[in-house]
C-alpha cells in the first residue's frame, strides 16, 4: 500500500472549520479520498490546520475577485495556480490538492460576507492584512484588475475588518497606469514611491515617518505569520524588507541619518 505524508492533506482529514471554508475543503478531500481509493493508495499525516485554513481563505478571496466582473479567464485561473507553484513552491500531491481546492472554489458561488466572517474567526488582524496583500498581488499578476474586481477586494477588506489606512497602504503598493484606451491597468512589481509604501504624505513630519515605519514593521513582521509555514515566510520577508527599504530611502532623501550623527 503506497502512502504519502502530506501536511496539508493530513490537516484536511481532521478539519473542523465549518462554513464556506469547511465546505470547500470537504469537497476537495472527498475527491482525493475517492481518487486514492481507486488507485489503492492512502494519504495520511499530522498537518497544519492554520496553514490549510489560510490557503483556502486566500483561494476563496481570489476566486471571488476573479468572478467579480462576470468573466473568469483561463489566465486568471492559471495565475492563481502559478502563485502556489512558483511563489510558494508547492509540489507533487500537495500542489494537486491545492489545485483541487482552486477547482472547487470556482464551482461554488462565494458569499463574501459569510466567507469573511469565517476567515475572521480563525485569523489574527495581521494574517488578514497578509491575505489582503496577497489577494492584490495575485490578482494583478496578469497586468490587469478591472474596477469590479478592485471593488470586490475593497468590500472584502471592509468585511475582514481592515482599517482604512491599512487598506490604502496595501492598495497603493501596486502601481497603476493608463492603457492606450485610457482604461486603468496595473504594473506588478513596478517601483513604488517610498512615501506610498509607508502610507504617508511627502510633507509629513519626521515623527510621522518614524511612527508609520514602526506601525507597519510591527504589523508585517514575518514572526506574525511564521505559524503558517515556511512557504509563506519568504513572502512575508519580502513585504517586511519593502517597508524597511522605503523607510531608509526617505531617511536618506531627508538626510535624517546625517542629522542624527551630527547631534
Amino acid at each position: 500500500m503506497s502512502r504519502y505524508r502530506g501536511k496539508l492533506f493530513g490537516a484536511a482529514l481532521g478539519f473542523s472549520f465549518g462554513g464556506p471554508i469547511g465546505a470547500l475543503i470537504g469537497a476537495a478531500v472527498g475527491h482525493f479520498i475517492d481518487k486514492n481509493q481507486k488507485e489503492g493508495g492512502v494519504w495520511y499525516s499530522q498537518g497544519s490546520e492554520r496553514e490549510l485554513h489560510f490557503i483556502t481563505s486566500l483561494i476563496l478571496l481570489l476566486s471571488g475577485t476573479a468572478r467579480a466582473d462576470g468573466v473568469v479567464t483561463l489566465q486568471e485561473v492559471d495565475a492563481i495556480r502559478a502563485f502556489f507553484r512558483s511563489q510558494l513552491g508547492y509540489r507533487g500531491p500537495e500542489l494537486k490538492f491545492i489545485e483541487r481546492i482552486i477547482h472547487e472554489s470556482f464551482q461554488k458561488q462565494v458569499n463574501l460576507k459569510d466567507t469573511c466572517a469565517s476567515i475572521s474567526q480563525r485569523t489574527s488582524y495581521e494574517e488578514r492584512l497578509f491575505l489582503l496583500h496577497l489577494n492584490y498581488q495575485v490578482a494583478v499578476s496578469d497586468g490587469w484588475l478591472s474596477p469590479p474586481e478592485e471593488e470586490y477586494i475593497r468590500h472584502a477588506s471592509i468585511n475582514l475588518g481592515i482599517q482604512e489606512y491599512d487598506y490604502l497602504v496595501i492598495r497603493n503598493s501596486f502601481s497603476t497606469y493608463k492603457t492606450a484606451s485610457g482604461a486603468p491597468g496595473w504594473v506588478p512589481g513596478a517601483p513604488v514611491d517610498p512615501y506610498t509604501v509607508l502610507g504617508i504624505s511627502r510633507d509629513c513630519s519626521e515623527e510621522e515617518i518614524h511612527k508609520a515605519y514602526r506601525n507597519l514593521a510591527n504589523k508585517y513582521h514575518p514572526d506574525k505569520v511564521a505559524h503558517l509555514g515556511k512557504e509563506f515566510i519568504d513572502l512575508a520577508n519580502r513585504r517586511f524588507m519593502e517597508i524597511g527599504h522605503a523607510y531608509e530611502a526617505i531617511k536618506a532623501e531627508r538626510g535624517l541619518d546625517r542629522e542624527n550623527r551630527s547631534t
